[in-house]
């Protein structure tokens, strides 16, 4: 069985990520598929058995739109999503995903995720304008 850290930033940085977790109205599942990991690699962070790489607390702090000292524990530099009025509870399952990968996301790769969404938008609404006039043309007969 391995042995448990408890050191004071181990508890403090699982109870901020598991509150920040739950205020965006995440599951760990969803926010360990996020960050690609193991659900129970996820849980040993909030449980303080283990600590996430710089990498991942970057990522953490990223979904939680956080900063690393609200994430560890220390005074926030800011406002985070959480103090939204918008939590993330009102999206379901894989737009929570797509909202936390999104912002682990650089800008250059933010925008190509726009990029290609509004590509996507611009094809249905072309579909959808053909289909119309399709419609107009069979009454029209």
């Amino acid at each position: 069985m391995p042995k448990r850290k408890c050191s004071s930033v181990d508890v403090t940085f699982g109870r901020n990520i598991s509150k920040y977790r739950r205020q965006c109205g995440l599951t760990q599942q969803q926010v360990a598929d996020i960050l690609n990991l193991n659900r129970s690699t996820y849980t040993k962070y909030e449980t303080g058995i283990s600590e996430p790489s710089i990498e991942i607390l970057k990522s953490i702090a990223s979904i939680f739109d956080i900063d690393y000292n609200a994430a560890l524990g220390f005074e926030a530099s800011g406002a985070s999503f959480s103090d939204s009025d918008e939590p993330f509870a009102k999206l379901n399952y894989d737009e929570g995903i797509l909202i936390g990968m999104f912002r682990t996301f650089d800008d250059e790769e933010k925008k190509s995720v726009v990029d290609f969404v509004k590509t996507i938008r611009d094809e249905r609404q072309a579909r959808s304008i053909a289909g119309v006039t399709k419609k107009q043309k069979k009454t029209e007969e």
